[in-house]
């Protein structure tokens, strides 16, 4: 597709996105814009489906509706970004660039013309060539104005595009963290794991609360959610910043300990252990401390394996032997 068609098509598709974000007393942030424009341009189907389904149902479309959709269907996708981000950054720097050559060349003619109005002045009998002059001066810095105005404008439209790149890397951020611990979920460890080869020496440590439906149903999940963020922030505190520290689910946790072969990870394991079995838990409306909280670890190292959830399938083996062991002990594979 050429410049000229390309910028065609970006500027229906955004003239149309800004009709329905005005027709629907949509606010036009960045965030709204990026999802009306996936749907104005059919670039994500379950999307459009969702807005849809919504118009039919005749109800208002919200700033939450829409911040759902963001979430959902574009900030953990890098569709936003190349599909409307990329080609409208190239049409837009074209476009400022075009701007500017004529901005520039309109400066030349002027600075001629103020020369050939010099010029005139010392010559008399000069009215009609002035008057040329005069027309041609003043149509040229009215061009110039707009084209100054209009590049004042696509700049502005350039930092909200920067605004929403970095509302994207945040978003995308967010999903890949537990929001309870801090620590990565499922997804943010997968994606982490990309970076370690397999082939080197590392170990997995499986960890699991024991007991832990009885503090719930004795103390409340809220005691419940408290005990999990502290035993979050112990694994964190006694592990190394190129491990990876994951609630997997529930009250389980994996830790996978880059380049730590399975007797180090071991010896970390008993210190996360026993410094969760030293924790003492008060509740501020009775005054009174939980009972020891304890967990029981499986650890395992990536010997002769070809996939991570090998691995983390022999650390859960050696979790549940250190379960049928009594609870409160840690266990290699």
């Amino acid at each position: 597709m050429s410049f000229e068609d390309e910028y065609q098509v970006t500027s229906e598709f955004s003239e149309r996105t800004h009709d329905f974000l005005s027709s629907h007393l949509i606010s036009p942030t960045p965030v709204n814009y990026s999802v009306i424009y996936l749907h104005i341009s059919n670039e994500n189907e379950m999307l459009s489906a969702a807005i849809n389904k919504k118009l039919q149902q005749g109800t208002l479309i919200t700033a939450d509706f829409m911040a759902n959709l963001f979430k959902r269907y574009v900030s953990l996708t890098e569709q936003i970004e190349n599909t409307i981000l990329a080609p409208f950054e190239q049409t837009l720097s074209k476009t400022l660039e075009q701007i500017s050559k004529q901005v520039s060349n309109e400066d030349k003619a002027v600075n001629n013309l103020e020369k050939l109005d010099k010029i005139l002045a010392k010559t008399k009998n000069n009215t009609s060539m002035d008057n040329i002059v005069s027309y041609l001066f003043n149509t040229i810095n009215s061009t110039k104005a707009q084209h100054e105005e209009l590049s004042q404008k696509l700049t502005t439209t350039q930092q909200e595009i920067n605004q929403l790149k970095d509302k994207l890397a945040s978003s995308r951020q967010e999903a890949l963290v537990d929001s309870l611990t801090g620590l990565l979920n499922r997804r943010g460890c997968d994606e982490k794991l990309q970076n370690l080869d397999l082939a080197d020496t590392h170990s997995s440590l499986a960890i699991d609360i024991d007991h832990f439906k009885k503090v719930n149903d004795t103390f409340g999940h809220f005691i419940g959610d408290k005990v999990i963020q502290r035993i979050a922030k112990t694994i964190q505190s006694h592990i190394g910043e190129q491990d990876l520290a994951v609630r997997f689910g529930g009250e389980e946790f994996v830790v996978v300990m880059a380049h730590t072969p399975i007797d180090e990870a071991k010896e970390i394991a008993e210190k996360i252990r026993i410094a969760i079995s030293k924790m003492r838990l008060k509740q501020r409306d009775t005054n009174t401390f939980l009972p020891p909280i304890s967990v029981s670890i499986g650890i395992a190292q990536n010997d002769n394996i070809s996939e991570w959830t090998t691995l983390f399938e022999q650390a859960d083996t050696a979790l549940y032997k250190a379960k049928n062991s009594g609870r409160n002990c840690c266990i290699c594979a």
